[in-house]
């Protein structure tokens, strides 16, 4: 009888559980990692945004190394008074094009590749950007859908204490202390279950902004991964060596030192010449034959020291700023990777810890104190002490396991790849 009545409490919570869960999966349907993954990178703004930066620039480079239009006149000149445009003395049609020095349209074409890679670049950063969002906030709700269950076991739990202290307390085995403290519990059990659905309900809005759903689209899903711990073998010096040749913001980074050395070459290139080529055909009234002609020049900057100096200095200026912001990128990169792997070394030890020690031990206490209250060894409160430790432990479990899945997804930012 002790045994099934000390099982009452599990069964509650098991309930209790199920409940919770059928109430948080709402209208969405189920939703795994990787499909979530899949409607983020399709639906969310700042992917499309990004994909549209990269054609905007795929548009500036025919415009770069387009000539300046071509200039086409006709004049009608010696028109008698008070006559007709036709009836002139002379008239001349004239064809006219400028031309900048070649080695500058290739310089321009240069400044735009490298400006469509940035672009690319940053799209690929963007998209590493929702993934990191979408895993972070997909494991932060299957850590609070858990949470929420494990408090409806510790509210069940509670309960039963209270009833068992009301009795305790009716027929004189139990203190008015024990009575109050185990309202007391049950009354922050309650609240706790409250706390945890807001969570949830909080966890979800993060999950859908990383979807890219706003007002009027949001939805709750089933999740169907679950949070596990997968063990990864790689060395710091790895993913350093990985971090310096894949990062996207590093790679960016060094094509803007490559832009801009070729801004600088195109402000020097500012004190070649251009060339003016024209060619125009002249009509002369009574005079059948008409004439033609060509013409060639060629502009000299002789203004070189106010507007081709003050090109040069700022294009220098900005080769400089871009050299210096690489470094400090690459810094940035060096310490975050290895911030980022010592904080996965700390989080997969804890996870260790509660698989190899504390799991196992907070089940043989539960398992023990099942047969000794079974035998009259101990109190019903003992029991449930024993039982509180193991559902705690397993809540603990369940946080550690998110530190450990989130300390991936950070290093995964860092490097700019995915680990698993």
């Amino acid at each position: 009888m002790r045994k099934a009545f000390g099982l009452i409490p599990f069964f509650i919570g098991f309930l209790l559980s199920s409940a919770s869960a059928v109430l948080s999966t709402g209208t969405g349907g189920s939703l795994s990692l990787s499909s979530a993954i899949r409607i983020g990178l399709d639906n969310n703004p700042e992917i499309k945004s990004s994909f549209e930066k990269v054609n905007a620039s795929r548009g500036r480079f025919w415009s770069s190394i387009s000539p300046a239009p071509a200039d086409l006149s006709i004049t009608n000149e010696y028109i008698p008074a008070g006559q007709k445009l036709y009836n002139y003395g002379e008239k001349a049609i004239e064809v006219s094009q400028s031309v900048e020095f070649p080695w500058i349209y290739f310089l321009r074409g240069s400044k735009s590749s490298i400006e469509k890679e940035i672009a690319e670049t940053e799209f690929a950063l963007a998209k590493l950007s929702v993934i990191s969002s979408v895993k972070k906030s997909y494991f932060k709700v299957l850590a609070l859908q858990k949470q929420v269950t494990i408090a409806h076991e510790n509210l069940a739990i509670a309960k039963d204490f209270v009833q068992k202290a009301e009795v305790r307390y009716s027929v004189g085995e139990g203190t008015n202390l024990e009575r109050l403290t185990a309202k007391v519990n049950y009354t922050e059990a309650l609240n706790d279950v409250e706390v945890r659905k807001n969570h949830l309900i909080t966890g979800f809005a993060e999950l859908n902004f990383a979807l890219g759903y706003g007002k009027g689209e949001s939805r709750d899903y089933q999740l169907t991964d679950t949070l596990a711990f997968i063990s990864l073998d790689f060395t710091l010096s790895q993913l350093l060596d990985d971090a310096a040749s894949i990062n996207p913001q590093l790679k960016a980074n060094k094509l803007r030192v490559e832009f801009y050395s070729v801004e600088k070459t195109l402000a020097w290139s500012s004190l070649f010449p251009n060339f003016n080529l024209a060619y125009f055909n002249q009509k002369v009234r009574d005079d059948a034959r008409g004439y033609y002609g060509a013409s060639f020049s060629i502009g000299i900057p002789l203004w070189f020291m106010l507007d081709q100096r003050g090109r040069i200095k700022e294009a220098s200026s900005n080769a400089a700023a871009a050299g210096a912001e690489l470094r400090t990128v690459n810094n940035a990169v060096y310490a975050k990777t290895q911030a980022a792997y010592t904080e996965f070394k700390h989080e997969e030890k804890q996870v260790q810890l509660y698989v190899k020690d504390i799991l196992p031990q907070a089940e043989e206490i539960f398992r023990t104190a099942a047969k000794s209250y079974e035998a009259g060894e101990i109190t019903y409160i003992e029991f449930l002490q024993a039982q509180q430790t193991l559902i705690n432990s397993r809540g603990n479990y369940a946080e550690a396991l998110l530190s450990y899945n989130l300390s991936i997804v950070t290093i995964e930012e860092t490097i700019g790849k995915t680990l698993k």
